[in-house]
């Protein structure tokens, strides 16, 4: 995907990148299984805790907080920044938020995935972030079409955001 200047240290280019990347890790991390080895521990886990019953996990170390920590992370996830991402609308933000999770998936070669591979897996990108999947079949058009604005009503209300804070 291209973005400018999120390469160049201290722009707004680089700004924006930092902020919709962290945003986008903070909706994934959560449904990565809150850094466990099987999705089945964390289903364990909110078993016993709707059932009453507190978990106890074995293992020595830090390892009861840390597990402890990141379920209390699962109910109370937010990167801080979600308020930048209110004027995008739900398909803005869905197409937004894959393209740049695309972007760090790339290849062997290095390649990020086409549009027309990320309007393919969109349901599972959706699934992924925990957003509401679209209902019809969108075009690999309307896709750039939604990223290309939702990514200039993040901008614009990021340069807001900024303006407000000087």
């Amino acid at each position: 995907m291209r973005w400018k200047d999120r390469n160049k240290m201290g722009s707004l280019g680089w700004l924006s990148w930092a902020i919709v990347n962290k945003h986008v890790d903070t909706l994934v991390s959560s449904s990565a299984d809150a850094g466990w080895a099987g999705v089945s521990n964390t289903g364990k886990i909110c078993d016993m805790l709707e059932s009453g019953v507190v978990p106890e996990f074995g293992g020595g170390g830090e390892s009861n907080a840390k597990m402890i920590r990141a379920i209390e992370s699962l109910t109370a996830k937010s990167s801080g920044y979600g308020y930048l991402f209110e004027s995008l609308s739900p398909m803005q933000r869905l197409c937004l938020f894959a393209a740049v999770l695309s972007d760090g998936r790339k290849d062997a070669r290095g390649i990020a995935p086409s549009n027309r591979a990320i309007v393919g897996s969109l349901p599972l990108y959706a699934a992924e972030l925990r957003l509401k999947a679209q209902h019809f079949k969108l075009t690999e058009n309307r896709f750039e079409k939604h990223v290309a604005e939702g990514k200039s009503r993040f901008l614009h209300a990021l340069a807001a955001a900024l303006g407000a804070a000087v």
